[in-house]
């Protein structure tokens, strides 16, 4: 059952696109739940609103500190005469 009949389903190809990636990593989200899918006869759809909802469960919040994990790039200095 739709959960809003007036989203559209698209296909796994379509979401691959809209994502930037490969039908294969579609199914993937598909087949460990992460993105909810409908069958229909043997093809597999996601409700648009299914497909919004994973793309902002997936945005990361901005952050002005950069990552203290990272070691610093230090200069490299120039040698004379080369």
């Amino acid at each position: 059952m739709l959960t809003d009949p007036a989203s559209p389903l698209r296909e796994v190809a379509h979401v691959a696109h809209r994502l930037s990636v490969s039908p294969r990593f579609v199914w993937g989200l598909i087949r460990s739940g992460k993105l909810p899918a409908i069958r229909v006869g043997a093809r597999l759809r996601v409700e648009e609103g299914d497909l919004q909802a994973y793309i902002d469960a997936q945005r990361v919040a901005a952050t002005t500190d950069p990552p203290t994990d990272r070691p610093r790039l230090q200069p490299v200095p120039h040698s004379k005469g080369a």
